[in-house]
């Protein structure tokens, strides 16, 4: 993890580097509407004079100030309050930057169409912590199947991740997450007892699949989704045992087939497909399979850098590689 500390943005900024983010450019339910981002204009080292970006904050935001009200969870609206220490801030992207002669931290990945917060409490990251918990469908013994979630906010499947708590260990911040979300059952004493037994097996270990940046589309100019992904694997009678139920948190819940024909699966919540497939690569009992999702990766962000120029989003299909055919038996 990089430290962060104040610098100017410019020359040195990962931001032209990096993969495009799209979704951080794209709407959300609860934002008005960004100015518009050109992919050439996204990295903080091209000119653009003619950039207006939207200024919003969330009112739920600067309710929740620190300093203002005990137990808030935002930042003041400030980012010059000496209430933020920048100095132990930090960030998986590196050195945090800011905008030159000011104090407000800038996306590293480049412009957005907002300034401000939106819905993110913190100014600079916003660190998260997302559990991938697969299995293979008992029912169907060569389909990978992940946990996953429906959003409340924008209605959108994910995985059921969240923030990380102030000086919580993101360890911990991936299992109450999960319990939260997908473990809600104490109605039913029973498969809540379970539920706990078959979550300590399962998190006793697990892979760390990412840790940065998330295109995610809360994020602003000044405040950014970063998170760690952790990858649990369920072993077959884990599998068949491990009931769910959706949280306060979540709308419903479900074992998600992990495939790119399933519209589900291909339009996972920011960044969230990316890591499945990731964590899919190492898993599939089908060899075929394992070759085709691992050309996928190699090829995902030239893909989404041409999606985003043909308008995908906006009607056009997005392409996908065909699955090979199962053998029978």
């Amino acid at each position: 993890m990089g430290l962060g500390r104040r610098t100017s943005a410019g020359a040195g900024s990962s931001a032209g580097r990096e993969a495009l983010h799209v979704k951080a450019r794209s709407a959300h339910p609860a934002y008005p509407a960004r100015a518009e981002v050109v992919d050439a204009n996204v990295s903080w080292q091209c000119g653009a004079a003619d950039y207006h970006p939207t200024e919003f904050t969330h009112p739920v935001v600067f309710a929740n100030d620190i300093t203002l009200k005990p137990g808030g969870w935002a930042d003041p609206a400030d980012p010059a309050n000496p209430a933020i220490d920048w100095s132990t801030r930090e960030s998986f992207e590196g050195a945090i930057r800011f905008t030159a002669g000011g104090s407000a931290p800038t996306n590293p990945r480049g412009r957005t169409g907002m300034h401000g917060r939106g819905l993110l409490g913190k100014w600079g990251p916003n660190h998260a912590a997302d559990p991938i918990v697969t299995r293979f469908d008992p029912s169907r013994p060569d389909r990978l199947q992940v946990v996953a979630i429906k959003r409340k906010d924008t209605g959108d499947w994910a995985l059921p991740g969240g923030m990380v708590d102030s000086g919580e260990l993101v360890s911990l911040t991936v299992k109450r997450e999960f319990e939260e979300e997908v473990g809600n059952l104490a109605m039913y004493p029973e498969q809540q007892a379970q539920f706990k037994v078959s979550l300590e097996a399962l998190f006793e270990r697990g892979k760390e699949i990412y840790r940065g940046y998330v295109d995610d589309p809360r994020n602003t100019d000044n405040a950014w989704m970063e998170t760690t992904a952790f990858h649990f694997h369920c072993t077959d009678a884990l599998a068949r045992r491990l009931p769910l139920r959706a949280g306060d948190d979540a709308g419903d819940v479900m074992w998600l087939d992990v495939d790119p024909a399933n519209a589900k699966f291909a339009n996972l919540y920011a960044s969230h497909r990316v890591w499945v497939e990731d964590a899919a690569t190492s898993l599939d009992r089908n060899p075929g399979s394992r070759i085709v999702r691992a050309a996928r990766k190699s090829l995902l962000p030239l893909i989404q850098c041409v999606c985003s120029v043909a308008g995908v989003g906006r009607g056009v299909q997005a392409p996908v590689f065909s699955q090979p055919k199962q053998e029978a038996p």
